[in-house]
């Protein structure tokens, strides 16, 4: 039979139900309900210029992870469409005052509602839409298409736009 260490000693039934409450002592303070964590510039810091994920872990998974920081030419295509699509607005706008009509049903009910809504709605769908294209930017659309791809495609496509309805402003009699 093994001896025990001296001092150690495996519990009983007597000891687990110890009718005796457990005695608090004022410096023992309880801890679990309160969150103990700081707040400050260096935590701050450290959470926005320390490296994190910017691949998977993994070389076989590079395709559809998602990662936590990206390469600065998403945040650049993410700015120039929200650009495009605000002059888009703009354009639009300036289209409708000269008699053309908006195709887009929804478009065209909130720009009769109030062209502050239609601004506002146009803008967050396009950035809710980019905010999900960057989530997904290391993804395959049906394993074909990247989406990394369809977002760079985007901005020749608003560029293509603009320039039709800028080609629209300039057939306007004077």
């Amino acid at each position: 039979m093994r001896s025990r260490p001296a001092g150690r000693h495996l519990p009983t039934p007597r000891d687990m139900t110890n009718p005796d409450p457990p005695v608090h002592d004022d410096t023992i303070v309880e801890q679990r309900r309160q969150d103990r964590r700081r707040f400050s510039l260096r935590s701050l810091f450290g959470a926005l210029f320390t490296l994190r994920r910017r691949r998977s872990r993994r070389k076989n998974d590079h395709l559809n992870t998602y990662i936590d920081w990206y390469e600065p030419w998403p945040l650049i295509a993410s700015v120039v469409i929200i650009l495009l699509s605000s002059l888009d607005a703009f354009l639009t706008l300036i289209l409708l005052n000269h008699g053309a009509i908006e195709l887009n049903i929804l478009m065209d009910w909130l720009i009769k509602t109030d062209i502050r809504t239609f601004a506002a709605v146009k803008l967050a769908v396009t950035g809710l839409a980019l905010v999900v294209l960057v989530l997904h930017f290391n993804f395959h659309i049906y394993r074909v298409l990247p989406v990394r791809y369809l977002m760079y495609a985007l901005m020749p496509l608003y560029a293509f736009l603009i320039a039709h309805e800028i080609s629209l402003l300039g057939d306007l009699p004077p």
